[in-house]
């Protein structure tokens, strides 16, 4: 259960991941060589496919990207107080007299280095700034900065996974029996995958559905979902289910013997697919519109009820041992 969860789940993601930051550093690049002339369509397309790379991997929060802060610096979110805005203003503020590099960002705060600020940077008004204004320029750098540290990011936890022979987390984590080794028992490497399983599922449910859909149409929080900016926020969540589905029949539906059991999480992660694909609008706007409202709240209660069920009834089925309130709070 736990090499298949690594080697044909986690390692190919990592990969996919360095490809995907590898073209949006070089599309950051081909861009800003001639900002004036270039549409900024094609640096959101390389946005948009790292943002793919990284939704199906997010779920991952333990071993090398949880290193040196990686993954909140990857993508800081979510961010209840704009830090990333006011430390983002602060930022732009310089460009008469500073300059900016990916060692800088490297070393700075996690809101001002990833996804989520090159967002801000690259879609909607803020995206005419970087051909023309006082700033355009520091503005271009700014995004190459971030392309090149988000490409390194990918680079180190990759690596951090697969190299250094026996030395490779990958390695470590499959091989209980050393005196260092983070997980003394296989049953705990496998709480670890689990509880990334989980996760996967709990963030579309609890934080990417629950925070924009609020109690009604005229308490939604559009601005609370993920990435409105670029529109993308419920392709977020698909990504995150789509993982989360992978994840299971590739390492655990082998190993769950009640088939009761595992054909009721087939059907569950089937059904909030269907209704994932079916919402046709942007959640953005999905949430406000008395219309499409109905599906996104759908979408929320199967999503629910599937982390439910998974929290519930798989750990006892694969003998995990899932201590008191060890899914709380992730």
């Amino acid at each position: 259960m736990n090499r298949a969860a690594v080697e044909a789940h986690i390692l190919p993601r990592y990969d996919a991941l360095v490809v995907a930051t590898g073209s949006l550093d070089a599309a950051a690049k081909s861009y800003c060589a001639a900002p004036t002339s270039r549409p900024v369509t094609e640096l959101q397309a390389a946005f948009g496919a790292t943002m793919d790379a990284w939704e199906d991997i997010q779920h991952v929060r333990f071993g090398p990207v949880d290193w040196f802060f990686r993954s909140q610096r990857f993508a800081f979110w979510p961010d209840p107080r704009n830090t990333i805005g006011k430390q983002m203003g602060e930022v732009l503020s310089k460009h008469a007299a500073g300059s900016i590099d990916a060692d800088l960002l490297a070393k700075g705060s996690v809101a001002i280095q990833g996804l989520p600020a090159m967002e801000r940077l690259i879609f909607g008004e803020e995206a005419a700034k970087l051909k023309s204004g006082p700033d355009a320029a520091y503005r271009c750098h700014y995004v190459e900065a971030i392309a090149i540290n988000l490409a390194r990011i990918a680079q180190d936890t990759r690596a951090a996974w697969r190299e250094g022979g026996d030395k490779a987390f990958a390695a470590v984590m499959l091989d209980t029996t050393k005196p260092d080794a983070p997980y003394r028992e296989e049953q705990e490497a496998t709480l670890e995958l689990f509880k990334a399983l989980y996760l996967a599922v709990e963030l579309a449910s609890d934080h990417k559905l629950a925070r924009p859909l609020g109690a009604s149409a005229n308490d939604a929080r559009p601005r609370l979902a993920q990435a409105w900016r670029s529109e993308r926020s419920l392709r977020n969540i698909q990504r995150n289910l789509l993982a989360a589905r992978d994840l299971y029949l590739t390492a655990f539906a082998p190993a769950v013997t009640d088939k009761a059991l595992d054909s009721a999480i087939r059907e569950a992660f089937g059904r909030v697919l269907i209704t994932a694909s079916a919402l046709k609008q942007p959640l953005e706007t999905a949430v406000q519109d008395k219309t499409a409202r109905p599906l996104a709240e759908k979408l929320a209660a199967e999503a629910l009820a599937l982390k439910k069920l998974l929290g519930d009834r798989l750990p006892p089925a694969l003998d995990i041992p899932v201590g008191f309130n060890a899914l709380d709070g992730d």
